[in-house]
C-alpha cells in the first residue's frame, strides 16, 4: 500500500503541474488578447475621432472661415468704391500698407489685413486679394509677383473664372475648393458705382486646412499616441485577460454541441481546431472519429444498396424472362403450310424483349395474310405496344380484305392510345397462293425486296407510319409472284446491326421470306 501511495502521488503532482502550466497558457493568452483588443479599440476611436473632426468639424471651420473670407472681400470692396469717388476705380490703388491710395481696411490692425507678399513665387496656397478693372485685368494685386498687374484674372485663377465673371457682372459670391494641400476658399464682390453699377470687383482668397505632406509627422504622432494608449489600457486588458477565459469557455461549448448535433444524427458537425493546445487535441479527435464513423456509415450504406441492386436486378431479369416468354408466344408458333409454297422466318430481339412483329393470317378462302412490323422503341413500353398492334391487325383483317384499310382502321385506333414519341412502320400483304397475286399496303416500312433469277426490285407503297397522324389513307398495290422468285420481308435490325468493328454479322431482328416453289 505505501509503495502505491509514492507512486500515485508523482503521477498527481505532475498532472497538477500539466495543469497549471495549462491554465498559465491560456492566461497569458488571454491576457494578451485583451491588452491587443483593448489598445486597437482605443486607436480605432482615435482614428474614428480625427475622421469625424476633418470630415464634419471641418465643414464648420470651412464655413466660418468662407465668412470672413466673404466679410473681408466686401469690406474691400467698400474702400475700393470710395477711392473711386463712385465713378470709376482709382488706377493708382495698391494693397500695399502706407500708400496713399492703399485699400488697407481703415480702424484694422495692419496684421489682421491680407498680407502683402513681394517676393515669393510659390503656386497660390496663401492668402492674397486682388482689385480687377471691369474686363478683368488686375489692377491692384497683394501678391504682384504672382498675379502682376494687367494680367487676366480669368487666366490665373480658371478655376474661379465664373465666380470672377459673376462679380464683375454685379453678383458677388463665393466657393470652397478641397485640394491636396487644403481647402481653398474664394471670394469676389463687385465694386458699384453711386448707381449700383458695377466698376469692378475684389476677389479675395484664404485656406482652412494645409496639409504640407509631411507623413512621417502623422506616423509618429500616431506611435505616440498608440503608446499612451498601451500604457492606459494594457492594466484593464490584462485584468479581464486574467479573470475571464471566454474562448476556452467557447471552444468547450462548441465542442458539447457539436457532439450532442452528431449524437442526434447530424453527421456533418465538426469543430475548427484553432489552437495546439490540450482543447486543440480533443478538437482533432473528436473530427478524425467524426470522420471515421461517417466514413464506416457510407461503407455500410453503400453495401446494402449493393446488395437492394442486385436484388432489384435479379427481380427484373426474372421479369423480362416471363416477357420475353409471352412476347414469344405471341408470335406464330408454326410457318404455314401451301402447296407450291416455301416460306422460312426469323426473329431475334435487340434485348429480351422488342418491338419487331411478325404474323400470319390464314384466310377461310386460302389466302394468306402476311405483316411484319417495328415499334420505333425497345423493351417493355415496344412489346406492349407490339403486342396491341398485333390484335389490331387481326381484328381489323377479319373486317375488310383491303390490306390499305386494314392499315388505316389500325392507324386510327393506335393514335388514340400510343405512348408520345412511338409509333409503328407495319408492312401488311395477302397473298392467293394459287394465282401468286399479292395485294400489299405499307406504313413507313423497310421496302421488301422481291429476286427473280438476277434481278432485285423493291415493293414500293407509300404511307405514313401507323400513330403518328389520324385519317391517313395507305397506298395499296398488286404484284403476281412468279415460279422460282421470292420475296424478303425483314426490319431495321438487318440495316442496323454491327459488332464492335462495325461489320453486319448480326442477323435482323426479324425477317420473312416467302418464295414460290417450282
Amino acid at each position: 500500500m505505501k509503495v502505491e501511495e509514492k507512486t500515485r502521488k508523482p503521477v498527481e503532482r505532475q498532472r497538477q503541474r500539466n495543469t497549471v502550466k495549462m491554465w498559465s497558457r491560456l492566461q497569458m493568452r488571454m491576457t494578451a488578447s485583451y491588452v491587443g483588443v483593448s489598445v486597437v479599440i482605443a486607436l480605432l476611436v482615435e482614428i474614428l475621432l480625427i475622421v469625424i473632426f476633418f470630415v464634419v468639424i471641418s465643414q464648420f471651420i470651412d464655413q466660418n472661415i468662407q465668412g470672413i473670407v466673404k466679410k473681408t472681400a466686401q469690406d474691400y470692396a467698400k474702400v475700393a468704391a470710395a477711392q473711386a469717388g463712385g465713378v470709376a476705380l482709382n488706377p493708382h490703388s495698391t494693397f500695399k500698407p502706407g500708400q496713399s491710395s492703399s485699400l488697407v481696411l481703415p480702424g484694422e490692425d495692419v496684421s489682421e489685413q491680407v498680407p502683402y507678399i513681394k517676393g515669393s513665387s510659390t503656386p497660390q496656397m496663401g492668402e492674397f486679394a486682388l482689385l480687377l478693372a471691369p474686363n478683368g485685368q488686375i489692377l491692384a494685386s497683394s501678391y504682384p509677383v504672382r498675379y502682376p498687374v494687367s494680367a487676366s484674372a480669368a487666366h490665373l485663377l480658371p478655376d474661379q473664372k465664373q465666380l470672377i465673371l459673376n462679380a464683375l457682372s454685379g453678383r458677388g459670391g463665393s466657393t470652397i475648393t478641397i485640394t491636396a494641400q487644403g481647402h481653398i476658399i474664394s471670394a469676389a464682390e463687385p465694386v458699384l458705382s453711386n448707381e449700383r453699377k458695377p466698376i469692378g470687383a475684389i476677389y479675395v482668397q484664404g485656406i482652412s486646412q494645409a496639409f504640407n505632406g509631411d507623413i512621417l509627422s502623422y506616423i509618429v504622432f500616431l506611435l505616440f499616441t498608440a503608446l499612451f494608449w498601451i500604457i492606459v489600457t494594457a492594466p484593464i486588458g490584462a485584468l479581464f485577460g486574467v479573470l475571464t477565459t471566454r474562448g476556452l469557455v467557447r471552444r468547450l461549448h462548441r465542442m458539447v454541441s457539436a457532439t450532442a448535433q452528431f449524437a442526434n444524427g447530424d453527421y456533418t458537425q465538426r469543430v475548427p481546431v484553432t489552437r495546439q493546445d490540450e482543447i486543440g487535441q480533443l478538437e482533432s479527435q473528436f473530427n478524425q472519429m467524426a470522420e471515421q464513423l461517417v466514413q464506416s456509415m457510407a461503407q455500410r450504406q453503400a453495401l446494402i444498396e449493393q446488395n437492394a441492386r442486385l436484388e432489384e436486378r435479379t427481380r427484373i431479369e426474372q421479369e423480362l424472362s416471363t416477357a420475353h416468354l409471352i412476347q414469344h408466344s405471341l408470335l406464330p408458333k408454326e410457318v404455314p403450310a401451301l402447296a407450291g409454297w416455301q416460306i422460312a422466318t426469323y426473329y431475334q430481339s435487340a434485348r429480351e424483349v422488342g418491338g419487331d412483329l411478325y404474323d400470319f393470317l390464314m384466310f377461310e378462302d386460302g389466302r394468306l395474310g402476311l405483316v411484319i412490323g417495328d415499334v420505333a422503341d425497345k423493351g417493355v413500353p415496344a412489346a406492349m405496344v407490339m403486342a396491341s398492334t398485333r390484335s389490331m391487325l387481326r381484328a381489323a383483317a377479319q373486317i375488310t380484305d383491303s390490306p390499305g384499310e386494314v392499315l388505316a382502321r389500325v392507324n386510327n385506333l393506335l393514335y388514340a392510345d400510343i405512348p408520345p414519341n412511338m409509333f409503328v412502320t407495319c408492312f401488311y400483304a395477302v397473298l392467293d397462293p394459287g394465282s401468286g397475286k399479292l395485294r400489299y399496303a405499307n406504313a413507313g416500312h423497310d421496302l421488301p425486296y422481291t429476286r427473280h433469277a438476277d434481278s432485285v426490285y423493291e415493293l414500293r407503297a407509300t404511307g405514313m407510319p401507323l400513330g403518328l397522324m389520324p385519317e391517313m389513307r395507305y397506298e395499296e398495290k398488286e404484284v403476281i409472284v412468279a415460279l422460282d422468285e421470292s420475296i424478303l420481308f425483314y426490319s431495321d435490325g438487318l440495316v442496323e446491326a454491327h459488332n464492335p468493328r462495325g461489320r453486319d454479322v448480326r442477323l435482323p431482328s426479324s425477317a420473312n421470306i416467302a418464295q414460290r416453289a417450282c
